[in-house]
């Protein structure tokens, strides 16, 4: 694997082969073939000006030299399937040789230095909360000859909701869903640099969007109580007074989104039903009550089929004006003239 490397070269010189008066050539050894790919990066973004220059061999020229050039230069080599790196710091010394014997750069207060990776690399956290990301330098004393950069898969942070402390501590402010990724701690000198992976996971909040509300129905009909819930990784539980449901595949059901479907109600399915969603530690739910209108004698002797069409008629319309005598009319109500005719028939005999 490519070391990291350090190259020291004041305005005017010429800093390796390839280089021209004013210049710094920068190499990506070993030299690439033909099918490698090489790219050059500053800070995470592709060199593109004038005065920085790729070689055929893979090598970076850079000139004339000004005092804005110094910093990490990033060469990526990819062939195929492999990719590899290398990282080279280019410092640019002002005012004396360094062939002058009265110069030292070595003298420069660079210590050495490393990042705690003692916590875990994993964070998971909810939708809303605020991330602390740690990147601490150690020794502490070697903060203040360090530089501290933050990139998410490979992007630099721009958001306003990213904030760096003092100590290189990643902060993220009210967390979304896309703030999920693979976060990157750079630490580097002019002598050395050092990173750090961060995974960060961010769940979605757990909320019921859709709850089930309070419903009748009659006996042997179907009836469907929703719990739509938002969130990652959720389990759904049904209870009544309290106790589990059990879905049986027939009766009870429990379908994709969570709502619990009844086939041919029956009076025991009566009663309270609660939705309850939780992932890990969180939990919501949400309660309905559920009423079973029982079937009566007149309706167990109307033939099945006797029934309505109120597609094509208001029954109950047609029974309140009394037109259930007209063959037109009781032809589209059948079930509610026949109810309504021996109820009063019991009425009268009754």
């Amino acid at each position: 694997p490519w070391r990291s490397e350090h190259r020291q070269i004041r305005p005017g010189h010429s800093g390796g082969s390839g280089g021209t008066d004013g210049g710094a050539a920068l190499s990506s050894q070993p030299p690439p073939s033909s099918t490698v790919n090489v790219e050059w990066r500053r800070d995470g973004i592709p060199i593109s000006t004038n005065r920085q220059h790729r070689q055929p061999n893979g090598s970076l020229l850079v000139g004339p030299l000004i005092k804005t050039d110094k910093g990490w230069y990033l060469c990526v080599a990819t062939q195929e399937q492999e990719r590899d790196h290398r990282y080279i710091y280019l410092s640019v010394n002002e005012g004396r040789s360094p062939l002058d014997p009265n110069s030292h750069p070595s003298d420069s207060p660079f210590p050495k230095f490393s990042i705690d990776r003692s916590s875990s690399s994993l964070l998971e956290l909810r939708e809303g909360q605020t991330a602390r990301l740690a990147c601490t330098v150690l020794p502490p004393s070697a903060l203040q000859s360090v530089s501290i950069q933050w990139t998410k898969d490979g992007r630099t942070l721009t958001d306003s909701r990213f904030t760096q402390d003092s100590d290189g501590t990643l902060v993220v402010w009210a967390l979304r869903s896309e703030d999920s990724g693979l976060y990157i701690c750079t630490v580097s000198s002019p002598q050395q640099l050092e990173q750090r992976q961060l995974q960060l996971r961010v769940q979605a909040d757990l909320r019921i969007t859709t709850a089930p509300n309070n419903i009748e129905v009659s006996e042997g009909s179907t009836a469907l109580l929703p719990c739509v819930v938002s969130g990652d990784n959720v389990s759904i539980r049904w209870s009544r007074n309290g106790v589990p449901v059990r879905p049986d595949g027939r009766n009870i059901q429990v379908s994709s989104d969570g709502s619990l479907v009844f086939n041919k109600v029956k009076p025991s399915d009566e009663g309270t039903y609660s939705c309850n969603a939780f992932t890990g530690i969180y939990s919501v739910s949400a309660t309905a009550e559920v009423r079973v209108i029982k079937k009566t004698a007149l309706d167990n002797d109307i033939p099945p089929d006797c029934v309505d069409l109120p597609e094509l008629a208001n029954c109950q319309l047609i029974v309140y004006a009394r037109l259930c005598s007209n063959l037109y009319y009781s032809s589209f109500c059948c079930a509610s003239c026949t109810k309504h005719q021996r109820t009063d028939r019991f009425k009268r005999f009754g």
